[in-house]
């Protein structure tokens, strides 16, 4: 069970990526700005953040810019979900850091299970990181 923070401003698409995410067994809190997620994310424990890329007054840009400048927020992963996509988007979405790119609407059937393949990713890239880092260091002591 995955702990995820949605971040939407559209109430009716809140709900419906949080019943997804909560039928498929996560702990789901949710954020209509990007104040209110950034404020959740500094308070409680989360492995997945969920946002829009068209937030009022912000962006799902913004939020990443922010997470992954904080310490003990830059390894949450980050899936990016907008209506705005077009064909090279999901690219341009992964070159900036998001862990994973979803169009609007969601696939109700699959988005639990790409939100979790995003989790992986994340996951996975984190230990390679680390392993990469403590081979340094067993060079430099050797």
């Amino acid at each position: 069970m995955a702990r995820i923070l949605v971040v939407e401003d559209s109430p009716e698409s809140m709900e419906l990526m949080a019943y997804l995410l909560e039928v498929a067994g996560h702990s789901v809190r949710r954020a209509p700005t990007l104040a209110r997620a950034l404020s959740e994310l500094r308070h409680v424990p989360l492995d997945v953040v969920v946002c829009d890329l068209n937030l009022k007054g912000a962006s799902g840009l913004d939020l990443l810019r922010s997470l992954r400048s904080e310490p003990g927020l830059a390894d949450i992963a980050v899936v990016a979900v907008t209506a705005a996509a077009t064909r090279d988007l999901p690219q341009k979405a992964r070159a900036l850091g998001f862990d994973e790119f979803l169009p609007k609407p969601i696939a109700p059937r699959s988005f639990a299970r790409e939100v979790e393949r995003a989790l992986e990713r994340s996951v996975e890239r984190t230990l390679s990181e680390r392993r990469a880092l403590h081979s340094d260091a067993q060079g430099l002591a050797g």
